[in-house]
């Protein structure tokens, strides 16, 4: 199973005859165990990691680290799921440290990434204060390459 959710993790596009191939299973075999992936919820969605900007329609990224105060039998859990389902919100991770939340979020412009976390995000109850980061670049997301690097480009590993 695990080599079959590699496979779809680093490319979505992949066939079970061609994850087949290269897992040296039986087409039916990778087929039953894809099936079985999604029915206990092992793989959550299959996507693809988009060029927004080279498509036309560049988005303004921000890294939000928020503060939280825990809720009583439930933590930070109730707090975390409510800044999820912002549409905003691309990700959120209960994070150590000196802030509880990393939230990464996307819109079209700064102006609505101020909105968004100065009307809904920081007036959420339970939320104690946020900093918001701008993401001035991005280079490499869910082990994708984003501005263009060829896999050459690569840092040498030195011993």
């Amino acid at each position: 199973m695990e080599q079959i959710l590699q496979a779809l993790e680093r490319d979505a596009r992949l066939t079970p005859a061609q994850i087949a191939e290269e897992t040296g299973r039986d087409e039916q075999e990778v087929r039953d165990l894809i099936a079985e992936a999604e029915a206990r919820h092992y793989i959550l969605s299959l996507g693809a990691t988009v060029d927004w900007a080279a498509a036309g329609h560049a988005k303004v990224y921000a890294l939000v680290e928020v503060k939280v105060q825990p809720e009583e039998n439930v933590g930070y859990k109730a707090v975390a799921r409510r800044v999820s389902r912002f549409d905003e919100v691309e990700t959120c991770y209960f994070m150590s440290g000196e802030y509880d939340l990393a939230v990464i979020i996307t819109a079209p412009s700064i102006h609505e990434i101020s909105d968004f976390v100065g009307e809904k995000l920081a007036t959420l109850h339970g939320v104690q204060s946020t900093v918001t980061h701008v993401i001035m670049r991005r280079f490499k997301e869910h082990g994708v390459l984003l501005d263009g690097a060829e896999e050459g480009d690569r840092q040498a590993l030195v011993l």
